[in-house]
């Protein structure tokens, strides 16, 4: 009889196998084939789970974004005013975070051009958005300061975020971090 397989961890698994193509091959390299080599499978059994090569960077998109938010929620749950540390979890500081960061702009190539992609993206900002506004009012930020900070923070984080990418000498993990926290004036804790 076969094993039962857990369907968060296969997707776990084929996300870091997505991650790792990425790091190593690009986004040209993200393929059902290189995909399957690297998860230690068939292209055949790949297809099972993710059924094209869109697909597999929407899932590695989905999963990422999943463990960005736990990681955030985590900083937050321990110190409910360390904005700048939880949005330190999206920026890539680290070989992980700059994986992560990989999936993000490998998925934005993609939501370009097609609108349900496009769509999904602009409503996980709209969430993004307003759980950071939430965030900032329960520490009591006026609302529409609120509103117009989380906008800041978000936008500030993209942009270093790719820039980091670009140029990882310059946007050193210590300049971004000070460079986020001075323009979003949030404290550390």
């Amino acid at each position: 009889m076969p094993r039962a397989i857990d369907v968060n961890v296969r997707r776990a698994e084929i996300a870091s196998a997505v991650r790792a193509v990425l790091e190593r091959d690009g986004v040209d390299g993200v393929t059902m084939r290189n995909v399957a080599r690297e998860f230690g499978s068939t292209t055949g059994l790949l297809t099972h789970a993710v059924p094209n090569r869109m697909a597999l960077i929407h899932l590695a998109l989905c999963v990422t974004v999943e463990e960005q938010i736990a990681r955030a929620d985590e900083v937050l749950r321990r110190h409910p005013t360390d904005i700048v540390g939880a949005i330190e979890e999206f920026l890539p500081i680290d070989a992980q975070r700059q994986a992560e960061m990989k999936i993000w702009l490998g998925f934005w190539a993609f939501a370009i051009s097609d609108e349900g992609l496009h769509c999904e993206q602009r409503d996980r900002y709209r969430e993004l958005r307003r759980r950071l506004a939430e965030q900032l009012r329960q520490l009591g930020v006026d609302r529409s300061d609120a509103v117009r900070a989380s906008d800041h923070l978000i936008a500030t984080t993209d942009g270093i975020a790719v820039a980091a990418l670009f140029a990882p000498s310059h946007w050193t993990p210590g300049r971004q971090r000070r460079h986020q926290c001075g323009i979003s004036g949030c404290g550390r804790r």
